[in-house]
């Protein structure tokens, strides 16, 4: 057994089978993928990595094999998986799941190729692949933990209320400095339980996971959809599509590259992805011309904006109206995840019930998270004023401004 010191957690300890899935390239490329993307654009100090989170939720797994007496030789694949469930992430994390699934069709929870060993180099060492099966552990096991099948305790790591989120909340607080994540794992932890061999609140666990759903929450304005991250985040996707598109870089290849490797390729492609990628590390981003409550527009141009393939058609208008070429106006519609923290199980008095139905502060949090998401139409700065007038046009915004300034007081 050995110790990794880490910022939050303090010592966690290592053992045989978690030192070699560590020392894996897969895992190490983990040491070069930011957590947060370009969150640190905002925040200087967020520049942690996926490493550091995938080593923050094996610790918490292990803290809560040990508060249910369940010891880890019997938990082998549960251990494995807390450690590399995100090993399938692209550059900049999240930033480049949109092209991953796109042209894939697969998201970085899908790593069934990984568990094969497609993606291994042998000189450089053992792979993932190898590492388990010298230690004998059940890979498709292994893959419903990381996916969320249906396999006892797939609840800790995949859940409502699971590891993954009270390690990442914490994490991204502390390196961002903003004080909405901070959330008490220990107290959270004490007050989970087995119930039929799947992971609950009890009573005394309401409380922490309140504030760890209300924390998600507050996160989401401040750090995740925060409009300096997004547009960088959105150059940066359309810079890298235009090099796959031009046949510059295989998509597949993404899901073995770092950060760096993207950043060089575009560096280097010249054209498009070169002129954002020099923005994005200059910090010379595009401006926002547009950027509003999604609630405030017409029913039947945000059903619009919620198809794909009818926003990058608004997206277009937009540009011709403006007179400025397509790939300088970009379309942001923030989607992002439910709170979903209204199913996480409670045994209250021997019967278990929804999070929702026992706390008024969990049922309301994903209606209001819902009503609180923007839309943002970004261009650089030259063509802000255009971008704007013709955005406003073509979202039918003029005609509400207009139908107000016509109504008698």
């Amino acid at each position: 057994m050995k110790v990794i010191r880490d910022t939050l957690h303090g010592y966690i300890e290592v053992d045989e089978l978690a030192l070699a899935l560590i020392d894996t390239v897969e895992m190490q490329r983990l040491r070069r993928i930011r957590q947060l993307g370009f969150a640190h654009l905002v925040y200087p100090g967020a520049n942690h990595t996926r490493f550091e989170h995938a080593l923050g939720v094996y610790h918490l797994t292990s803290l809560l094999l040990k508060r249910f007496g369940i010891p880890k030789e019997d938990s082998r694949e549960l251990l494995a998986a807390a450690l590399i469930h995100d090993v399938r992430h692209g550059p900049y994390s999240h930033v480049t799941e949109p092209l991953i699934r796109k042209y894939s069709g697969r998201g970085h929870e899908d790593i069934e190729d990984v568990l094969a060993g497609r993606h291994a180099l042998a000189d450089l060492g053992s792979s993932i692949c190898e590492v388990l099966e010298e230690h004998s552990l059940d890979k498709k096991r292994i893959l419903k933990y990381v996916k969320g099948g249906d396999v006892e305790l797939s609840e800790l790591l995949n859940g409502e209320i699971d590891v993954d989120k009270m390690d990442y909340l914490l994490r991204d607080s502390y390196y961002t400095g903003v004080a909405y994540g901070v959330i008490d794992n220990i107290r959270l932890i004490q007050g989970m339980t087995l119930h039929e061999g799947r992971l609950v609140l009890n009573e005394k666990g309401v409380i922490p996971a309140e504030y760890l759903l209300f924390s998600r929450f507050l996160m989401y304005p401040t750090v995740y959809f925060h409009h300096t991250s997004r547009i960088a985040q959105l150059m940066f996707v359309r810079g890298l599509e235009s090099l796959i598109e031009s046949g510059g870089i295989d998509a597949a290849s993404l899901v073995s590259m770092d950060d760096y490797e993207a950043c060089v390729l575009m560096r280097r492609a010249g054209g498009y992805p070169q002129e954002m990628i020099k923005r994005i590390e200059c910090r010379r981003l595009f401006k926002r011309a547009v950027y509003m409550l999604l609630r405030e527009l017409d029913e039947g141009v945000l059903r619009e904006l919620n198809d794909e393939t009818k926003a990058k058609r608004i997206e277009e208008e937009i540009a011709n109206a403006a007179g400025v070429a397509p790939e300088y106006v970009l379309l942001d519609v923030q989607k992002g995840e439910e709170m979903r923290g209204q199913r996480a199980k409670v045994l209250m008095g021997g019967e278990i019930k929804n999070l929702g139905e026992v706390s008024t502060i969990v049922n309301m949090l994903d209606r209001v998270l819902g009503e609180s998401r923007r839309l943002g139409v970004y261009t650089p700065e030259k063509y802000k004023e255009r971008v704007r007038r013709a955005a406003e046009r073509v979202l039918g915004l003029d005609r509400d401004r207009t139908a107000l300034r016509s109504t008698p007081s």
